[in-house]
């Protein structure tokens, strides 16, 4: 599975009448989307109709599954929304904001509540520019070893994501190479490239049980449609 999203995290709004069961509006949850996922907040009280919410938003996009040698592109945010019946009155910072990997940025919104007391979500768009994301249509993972091809079963991809994202792709070798054979490089067709391999090469395969090697592929800078072959020379 490749991850496509950063993750996003909300604070709670306060006030002095926190806690009254009458506040003017009381949102029950903050629903964050971004790229297609949205995810659940804490909700929030104002007795004021215009209030304000600090979204600390982190790029942790795809961390867990890279070594730390690597790092992952950044992500602009270039747009901000909010759902009816609210109104997003402003914004800070000024949008376009890049977010670097493993960084952190913290937008306030000043947001004006309906005109009538309200209880129920408040749901909050993140836009991320197109022209930063590439469509990725994997249809088959091909192996290839001395003249000997293997297609993965179910290794169809199909994902948005950065442009130059780097993602894992586990293979168990023994699907294409033998015991005692030595791994002393991978290619990959393009317009993908190969970051990093864990474990590093070479790699001799003199286990019995399952070797697995991760490797660590550098997605194009431009939409792709067809086949990943990896060859094992």
């Amino acid at each position: 599975m490749i991850p496509i999203i950063g993750r996003i995290f909300g604070k709670r709004e306060t006030s002095e009448n926190l806690n009254r069961q009458d506040s003017r509006i009381n949102v029950t949850v903050v629903n964050l989307k971004f790229m297609g996922n949205t995810h659940g907040l804490g909700g929030i009280k104002s007795d004021k109709p215009i209030f304000e919410l600090d979204i600390p938003f982190q790029n942790k996009m795809g961390s867990e599954l890279l070594p730390n040698n690597i790092k992952g592109p950044k992500i602009r945010i270039d747009k901000i929304s909010v759902a009816g019946p609210f109104a997003l009155l402003d914004i800070s910072p000024k949008l376009p904001v890049d977010v670097e990997f493993m960084s952190r940025a913290v937008f306030r919104l000043r947001i004006k509540g309906p005109d009538v007391r309200y209880e129920g979500p408040l749901s909050v768009n993140f836009g991320n520019d197109p022209a930063g994301t590439v469509n990725i249509g994997i249809g088959r993972i091909i192996l290839h070893h001395n003249g000997k091809d293997i297609e993965l079963e179910n290794s169809q991809i199909i994902s948005n994501m950065q442009r130059s994202q780097v993602f894992r792709q586990g293979i168990q070798l023994y699907r294409i190479m033998s015991l005692g054979d030595t791994l002393n490089n991978i290619a990959i067709n393009r317009p993908f490239e190969v970051i990093d391999t864990e474990p590093k090469l070479p790699v001799n395969l003199n286990k019995k049980d399952s070797y697995i090697i991760n490797i660590f592929i550098k997605a194009p800078d431009v939409s792709y449609s067809g086949n990943l072959d990896i060859v094992f020379e």
